[in-house]
């Protein structure tokens, strides 16, 4: 009997600015599913959101996800999947979603408050990376870069960014990125 192969679920419902990048995103994520052998479900029904149909699913990717996109019953059922050890990757507007719940902005680590023009900056490692995946100490790239508000103080980034390498930065020396 083979085993079947760990699932993804890749969810990018957005109810304020919607990034035109969440297309590609869910076909880039689907791709390294098949190079790397998981399978990746996509969705933008907040009603997947349950204790039964959370089970399935090694990780939670909120891809892009804006504003307040679960209601206090699919909030619970997948507050109950991260604390039974389900995984949660959250990729950039994640920060945007979910302003009004506590548990939520623990997770995901800080909430977003603005973003300067989209510009070169440099990355900063501040802490290694396991799983013997060699990261650069610095990263310089351009990219939409975002000012966080209500950051959790015990929060453990890799990388932060180095707000002397461009203009706009709000976050001084604590800026996770």
């Amino acid at each position: 009997c083979q085993q079947e192969a760990p699932r993804v679920l890749v969810f990018s419902k957005t109810k304020g600015y919607r990034h035109e990048s969440i297309k590609v995103g869910k076909a880039a994520l689907q791709q390294l599913g098949a190079e790397k052998g998981f399978a990746v479900d996509t969705t933008e029904r907040a009603e997947d959101f349950t204790e039964e149909n959370l089970k399935k699913y090694r990780a939670v990717v909120f891809l892009s996800t804006t504003m307040d996109v679960l209601d206090p019953l699919q909030q619970n059922a997948f507050m109950r999947y991260i604390q039974g050890g389900g995984g949660f990757v959250g990729i950039h507007a994640a920060a945007d979603t979910e302003y009004d719940w506590w548990w939520y902005g623990k997770l995901v680590g800080a909430y977003f408050k603005s973003h300067p023009k989209t510009q070169e900056a440099k990355f900063v490692k501040v802490k290694p990376f396991g799983n013997g995946i060699n990261l650069p100490d610095e990263w310089v790239r351009t990219d939409e870069l975002y000012n966080y508000k209500k950051i959790a103080t015990d929060i453990i980034p890799i990388y932060k960014l180095d707000e002397s390498s461009y203009e706009g930065g709000e976050n001084g020396d604590n800026h996770p990125i």
